[in-house]
Order: C-alpha cells, then structure tokens, then sequence
C-alpha cells in the first residue's frame, strides 16, 4: 500500500541545535524556522501512523530563482536544470523524517528504505510516499 501527501510549503532543511543557558544550565532547541516547518508537516500527513517496516520517497520541489531569464527558468521547470546547490538534501530529509515520527510512524528506526531527489518547480513543495 502507498501512502501519500503533498505538500505546498518551500523545503526547509534540518537546522542545527542552538544552545542557550537558562538558569546557569545549557538547553538545546531547534531554531524556530524548523521547528514551524516540521509542524506543518506533520499537520498535513492525513494517514494513519505505520507500525511495521516503512519505505520513505521524498520529493523536493525547490522553488525556481526569480532572477534567472525566462529561458533558465523554462529548462529548470522542465527538469533540465536541477537544483545542485544549498540545502544539503540530507538536512531536508532529517526535517522531514523528524517531522513524521510519531505521526506517520511509531518512530523513524522503521524506514529501511529511503529514496529522495530535488527538483524545480514553479510552485515549491514537499511529496512524501510511505510505502507500506
């Protein structure tokens, strides 16, 4: 069974830890942008969560730069130009991964399958399959 969900959202990647002291002890959060983002994420997964073994494909669609000429554009659309450039597609993968656990699924050790690219599209988004 197939499992799936698109998102309109801008892909945003994982951000490291910030650490802070309150009250004379370090506490480490996740910056705000990402936290936000993993939220939203969760609140559109429309599925049950997954208890067995899961197979996770991540679609990045990277929004298109609005500086380059129309001819760019056109040829980046139709995936003739692809987005090898920041984020790093592991850190998008980690925000959406820790977006879904406990929501999609019990918790992220039962992915055994990860398959994930970065395109462009006139309109950003996230697709996620979970493959069941």
């Amino acid at each position: 069974m197939n499992l799936f969900t698109k998102i309109d959202i801008t892909p945003v990647a994982k951000a490291r830890p910030r650490v802070t002291m309150v009250g004379g002890r370090a506490r480490a959060y996740t910056p705000k942008k990402s936290a936000d983002y993993e939220r939203h994420i969760a609140r559109e997964w429309a599925h049950e969560r997954q208890s067995g073994p899961v197979r996770l494909d991540i679609v990045f669609g990277m929004p298109i730069p609005q500086s380059w000429s129309k001819k760019q554009q056109d040829a980046a659309a139709s995936l003739l130009i692809l987005p090898a450039k920041k984020p790093d597609i592991d850190n998008l993968i980690k925000a959406v991964m820790d977006a879904l656990n406990g929501v999609a699924y019990d918790d992220d050790n039962q992915v055994i399958e990860l398959s994930a690219k970065k395109v462009y599209a006139p309109e950003p988004y996230v697709a996620i399959w979970l493959r069941i």
